[in-house]
């Protein structure tokens, strides 16, 4: 079974040029054709929701500072590159247009099910679910959002190939509208083996999502299986996958 051309999303923005999880990097994404963005969610000392991938800012801004730990103030006062700060799930959804996708990814270092109620709150003041997946490699917090009638995406980690068993019991469990595969299950399982599972997920109903596609040769393997591709090179992988950049 075979897809249309694949809706590309920035990974955590536009990653390979700007600096991710900012403003700044999904904007540039959206400029540079993809469909939407990928981003992480996790969560403050005072509870406030903010993006960011890591529980810690260290390797992304200019000071080490526990996120779980940290205000929304001190955060705040933390410089995530060419000026840019961190923002809140709020700002993230104002900022992006009507007609972009997004992949919200929740991190289970600060997120607990508990949380689901108040996310789920915010994601239906400001944004449609027609264009909406929250995804998670923790299956814990996709229950409660699936409850609520969310499209939810599982994340898969290259470790599956070890553990096919309890992947299979996890997605009979949850029946998440959204596969969500690293690229690299190509190299952990050969390219034949790995487009046989790819195949059978999609004769299962699941629709698909690779992440991180960042060559042309990895957009060959995904683009006719996937119905997402999330890449830091979206210039790249816009081209790759088919689909016209815009003019600049």
């Amino acid at each position: 079974m075979t897809v249309e051309r694949p809706l590309v999303l920035g990974h955590r923005g536009y990653r390979a040029r700007y600096p991710e999880n900012t403003l700044l990097a999904f904007r540039e994404a959206l400029r540079a054709g993809a469909d939407g963005i990928e981003c992480d969610l996790q969560k403050t000392k005072d509870g406030r929701f903010v993006v960011i991938h890591d529980p810690r800012t260290g390797r992304t801004a200019d000071s080490d500072r526990g996120v779980a730990e940290s205000s929304l103030e001190e955060l705040r006062g933390l410089d995530f590159g060419r000026g840019e700060r961190i923002p809140t799930l709020q700002e993230l959804l104002s900022a992006l247009p009507a007609d972009a996708w997004l992949d919200l990814e929740l991190k289970e270092e600060t997120l607990t099910p508990a949380d689901c109620a108040e996310i789920s709150a915010i994601l239906d003041s400001t944004i449609s679910r027609e264009k909406l997946m929250v995804s998670s490699f923790d299956a814990r917090l996709l229950f409660p959002m699936k409850a609520r009638g969310f499209p939810v995406g599982y994340l898969v980690g290259e470790e599956v190939a070890g553990s096919w068993v309890a992947f299979a019991a996890t997605l009979l469990r949850l029946r998440p509208r959204y596969v969500n595969l690293p690229i690299d299950m190509t190299r952990v399982l050969g390219v034949r083996r790995a487009r046989r599972a790819v195949q059978a997920l999609r004769v299962l109903g699941f629709r698909l999502l690779f992440w991180t596609v960042n060559t042309p040769a990895e957009a060959g393997f995904a683009a006719p299986l996937g119905d997402f591709l999330v890449t830091d090179e979206v210039d790249l992988i816009v081209q790759a996958s088919g689909k016209r950049a815009p003019q600049k």
